[in-house]
Formats: structure tokens, C-alpha cells, sequence
């Protein structure tokens, strides 16, 4: 007597149902995913500038020698080369700073000229809703304190 053996595996509707299944989850995903790249691409922007910032301070200190950091708005601005005593920072991929501007620390790492705390707002995109806010002292004290909205 001859058995007959059952096929295995997946029919051709069991497959189009899995498919319409993840389609519709990889649609749900989507929106959340690219708040997602928005959001890393300000907490990156946000992180390098704290960074720039405090390598500017500390090489001011360190050469005992006045150093200009330049903030520019945007990426689709040209960065030019830092020289010796200015660095030049912009944000990355879609976040933007709130207005161009540029800071001086002096021989001792204090903010030369300011007379109160300076502070920069980084959004996550142009029009966006989220934002960092970067602190410095008067001192040269930097620190991300708040996330705000633009």
C-alpha cells in the first residue's frame, strides 16, 4: 500500500495575506520612524555643537589665545576651513540653528564681551516643533538645558 505524502508549505493566499499584513504594519511604522531620524539627527546636532563649543574653550585656554566659533543656520550653507583661531560648526542633516551667529572665547575660556548667559536654539527641521537649547555662561560654562519648540 502507498502512502500518499502531504505537501508542505505555504499557498499562494496564505502568502498575499502575510504580505497585505506587514505592509499595513510597515505603514503604521513609517511616520514614527522618520520623527525618529528627526529627532537623533537634533540630539546629534545638539551633542556636536556642545562639543564644538567646549573644544573652542578649551583651546583658548590652552593656547592663551582669543578663539572665534562661528554658528551657521543650516547644512546647505558652505562650512569654510577653521583656521588656527576661528572653528566654524553647522547642524547636521535637517535641524537648523534659530540664527546664525558667532561667539568668542578669550585666554581664559570666559565668553569675551557677554554680559549675560548666551543661549542657541537648535530645531530638529525648518518650521519643526522640536528644539535643544544650548547654554553658556558668562564664565564659558556650557550646558544643554531644556528641549523646547521653535
Amino acid at each position: 500500500m502507498q502512502q500518499t505524502k502531504k505537501n508542505q508549505g505555504f499557498t499562494l493566499i496564505e502568502l498575499m495575506v502575510t504580505i497585505a499584513v506587514m505592509a499595513i504594519i510597515a505603514m503604521m511604522a513609517a511616520p514614527s520612524f522618520g520623527d525618529m531620524v528627526l529627532s537623533q539627527n537634533l540630539n546629534r546636532s545638539a551633542q556636536d555643537l556642545i562639543l564644538t563649543l567646549n573644544e573652542a574653550r578649551s583651546k583658548a585656554a590652552l593656547e592663551r589665545r582669543n578663539i572665534e566659533v562661528n554658528l551657521f543656520v543650516d547644512e546647505h550653507n558652505s562650512l569654510p576651513i577653521n583656521t588656527p583661531g576661528i572653528v566654524n560648526w553647522k547642524p547636521k542633516g535637517k535641524a537648523i540653528l534659530q540664527s546664525a551667529t558667532s561667539i568668542t572665547f578669550d585666554i581664559t575660556g570666559v565668553v569675551s564681551g557677554a554680559s549675560t548667559d548666551t543661549t542657541f536654539q537648535i530645531c530638529d527641521q525648518s518650521g519643526g516643533v522640536k528644539s535643544k537649547i544650548i547654554s553658556i555662561s558668562k564664565m564659558g560654562t556650557i550646558q544643554q538645558t531644556t528641549e523646547g519648540t521653535c
